[in-house]
């Protein structure tokens, strides 16, 4: 409906335009055309020219009002889209698995509190705080311009604050939209809910619902049917030990890891885990087998992260209750197995997959590292910048203890 009111509007203005154009005296347009246009013809001619150009530069805004690319930056697995708040530009992760949209405490201080109320925030952990709820006059996502959309502010964090996130683009405006991903050129494609898109003719539907504000997706493992968030504000898929104990005897390789993760408002909190790889059946046709990574945990629920996907494209619509899934690339992911942080101004080991690497090297949870490829950090921030960014196949730590120690990026698939 709206592309044909668009498309309307654009007709009325050409025709509106092309009115004016010939209502001109010909000394009139003489005067601003070429001095070598010097007769009727060639008058007519611009007028045609002229009108060509406003009916293309219409039938691009009108398509640039449908279909919308965004280009997004990959953050740990997480895709961090610019938005603009009255204007001013900002970066929020596009998160399936947050019910409303949130903007970080610092940045919400410079919104006007006048128009504000509060509300509670759940983070992933479950922990709940009061927050100020506000509502800005103009939000920007691509071409859409919302108003009076709502902001609940969370605590600061230093994970985001380090990644410069500002905040978190949930569900509320996200359902809005039809959204094509790709994942592999990290662009998203935002689509006008009324618009036909031939592009996923050749996609397959998984089973996928809306329970409220939570996405869904029913993934069949081995003979189990597993129920999950479909969550794009996560890096990682995850199992809870439950559904874990169900499907053990279909997994096809595991490793013990101890992982650090983190969440809006809780940042660092460690758990002991299983990581390992399964095949599952994404789509109703039992011959289409995907090998995934998954997580056990012991704190949160099953969901789908961005990791699922690999390097392939999805299609999602909630107005048509689809989701959709093209797998072309195959995932190989190579790690490292382990990553640091800075406490009390000694790098520590802070996650480890227990590959085989890893335990021949013997390294554990907490132990102090002097230098990573002969630096030394002494700040968070600085780094987990350098562990996204490093990308050497080979890993050299020295140990406060004198002891060097070389990783080599390895496959656990």
């Amino acid at each position: 409906m709206k592309q044909t009111v668009m498309r309307i509007i654009g007709l009325i203005t050409i025709k509106n335009l092309k009115n004016k154009i010939d209502s001109l005296p010909l000394a009139e347009i003489k005067k601003t055309s070429s001095p070598y246009t010097s007769n009727d013809k060639k008058c007519n001619s611009m007028r045609k020219y002229l009108i060509l150009l406003i009916v293309l530069i219409i039938n691009d805004c009108t398509f640039a009002q449908t279909h919308d690319t965004i280009k997004f930056v990959n953050v740990m697995g997480l895709m961090k889209v610019p938005i603009q708040i009255n204007g001013i530009e900002h970066y929020f992760i596009f998160d399936t698995g947050a019910e409303c949209t949130v903007i970080r405490e610092d940045e919400g201080d410079k919104l006007d509190k006048t128009n504000s109320t509060t509300d509670t925030l759940n983070d992933s952990f479950d922990k709940v705080t009061i927050q100020t709820k506000y509502f800005v006059k103009s939000f920007k996502i691509g071409c859409s311009n919302l108003n009076n959309q709502s902001l609940v502010a969370f605590p600061n964090s230093s994970f985001f604050n380090c990644l410069g996130i500002e905040g978190v683009l949930g569900v509320d405006i996200i359902k809005q939209f039809d959204w094509l991903i790709d994942f592999e050129n990290q662009y998203l494609i935002k689509i006008d809910t009324s618009s036909s898109n031939k592009d996923i003719s050749d996609y397959f539907a998984l089973n996928f619902y809306e329970n409220g504000f939570r996405p869904r997706i029913k993934l069949r493992i081995g003979d189990k049917i597993i129920d999950l968030l479909f969550d794009s504000g996560s890096n990682t898929n995850q199992l809870d030990s439950g559904s874990f104990q169900t499907i053990k005897k279909d997994i096809k390789r595991s490793y013990n890891q101890i992982s650090s993760a983190s969440g809006a408002t809780t940042f660092d909190k460690q758990t002991k885990e299983s990581c390992f790889l399964i095949n599952t059946q994404p789509f109703n046709n039992d011959s289409n087998k995907y090998t995934a990574e998954f997580n056990s945990i012991s704190v949160g629920e099953n969901k789908i992260g961005n990791t699922y996907w690999g390097q392939n494209k999805i299609f999602l619509s909630w107005t048509k209750n689809k989701l959709l899934f093209k797998p072309i690339n195959i995932q190989n992911k190579k790690t490292f197995g382990i990553t640091f942080k800075v406490k009390n101004d000694t790098v520590i080991v802070n996650s480890i997959v227990y590959t085989e690497q890893i335990l021949n090297l013997g390294l554990h949870i907490g132990d102090k590292i002097k230098t990573i490829n002969g630096r030394i950090f002494k700040d968070n921030c600085e780094l987990l910048k350098y562990q996204l960014h490093n990308k050497e196949n080979n890993l050299t730590i020295e140990l406060l203890n004198g002891k060097q120690i070389t990783l080599n990026k390895e496959s656990i698939y």
